[in-house]
């Protein structure tokens, strides 16, 4: 009898003006691109290596969009999360964060670096 175990592939990423900031779970692959149309051709290029189940991304004043839009491009599957929600998921206690998905251990992950 042959098994398989899959594991999801998350990406999380944190926007700034200049570069982003990205982080691959649970292969604790991370890296920095520029938030350009150089960067983010590279950062996809890389990503689509490692078929990600979803691409967390904060909503930062549209300085994520130039990601967001090629990803989409890309077939790459893009969440874009509440700056409000981030910022209060990552005050939250870490034992009360045992039943979490693999989504918000990844943006927990990403936030907390």
């Amino acid at each position: 009898m042959k098994t398989t175990i899959e594991q999801e592939i998350n990406v999380g990423i944190d926007t700034s003006q200049s570069q982003l900031d990205i982080y691959i779970r649970p292969l604790d692959i991370y890296f920095s691109v520029s938030n350009d149309d150089k960067g983010v051709k590279e950062a996809i290029k890389k990503l689509k290596a490692y078929p990600p189940t979803r691409v967390i991304i904060e909503a930062t004043g549209r300085l994520e969009m130039l990601f967001v839009c090629a990803a989409c491009a890309a077939g790459l599957p893009v969440v874009v999360a509440n700056p409000a929600q981030v910022r209060n998921f990552a005050k939250a206690p870490v034992e009360s964060l045992k039943q979490i998905n693999w989504m918000h251990k990844t943006l927990l992950i990403l936030v907390r670096r």
